[in-house]
């Protein structure tokens, strides 16, 4: 009968909002305070790769410590309510999404979002330049930033790339979205999750695309019943942007 409420979060509605709001008001305060910190320390000066790979190292520490953040609502509401089981830490996994799934169904979906995040993005871009916006996007701020800091920027990917989509999937689908399904229809609880993972980011200038790849994410987390089909999509999107930079950074693309 456990077995059978495992894709039910234990944790109710309230306790997501609750999770939502301690873990993403002081995220996005901190988020948009360094945001604020980089632009008016911000300098043409190429770094030494001496102080560039310090720097790196400090980025990368940084940047896992930030998205650890993200797991500590969606482990806390989960253990808590199997506190007082035997099996509470195997449970509370399951309850966050980490079980098994239909591979060949998953492996369908997650090639068709991947063209679709093309195609979303090359779209993206057409119509900043068509109606001449003035966004900066996050790929855009990193490229600009790898001029004068490459190694520290090969360290923002990677933690983009490896760290990013597991915090970021336990949190924002493994808990949040499932929370909400506590107390509304999936389609409700598929853009709310998707609204609040684009806020969260602090990228006006990408923000239109973040929500369309949460919405996303959310399918695939309610239509897999797992966690890790949508973590498997949300690293191929980051690892195949990153991927794109490089090749940018080193003139090969």
């Amino acid at each position: 009968m456990l077995e059978q409420k495992l894709d039910q979060a234990p944790w109710t509605i309230q306790e997501t909002f609750l999770g939502i709001f301690f873990t993403l008001v002081p995220w996005i305060a901190f988020a948009l305070l360094l945001s604020s910190i980089n632009v008016k320390s911000k300098t043409n000066v190429v770094l030494s790769p001496q102080v560039d790979l310090t720097r790196a190292i400090i980025v990368f520490l940084f940047s896992t410590l930030i998205e650890g953040a993200f797991l500590v609502a969606p482990f806390y509401f989960a253990s808590r309510a199997y506190r007082n089981t035997n099996a509470r830490g195997r449970l509370t996994l399951q309850a966050l999404g980490f079980r098994s799934f239909d591979v060949g169904s998953a492996l369908f979906w997650i090639g068709g979002l991947i063209l679709a995040f093309f195609a979303i993005n090359g779209l993206y871009q057409d119509v900043i330049t068509m109606f001449h916006l003035h966004l900066q996007t996050n790929d855009q701020y990193i490229l600009e930033q790898s001029k004068n800091a490459p190694i520290s920027t090969y360290a923002t990917l990677l933690a983009s790339v490896l760290i990013a989509p597991f915090c970021e999937e336990v949190f924002f689908r493994g808990f949040v979205f499932m929370g909400l399904l506590r107390g509304m229809p999936p389609a409700w609880a598929i853009v709310l999750s998707s609204l609040i993972f684009a806020v969260a980011h602090a990228d006006p200038g990408s923000f239109a695309v973040l929500f369309l790849i949460g919405l996303a994410l959310a399918f695939l987390r309610w239509r897999t019943h797992s966690i890790w089909p949508s973590m498997i999509l949300h690293l191929l999107n980051n690892g195949i942007g990153a991927l794109l930079i490089v090749l940018v950074m080193q003139k090969k693309l």
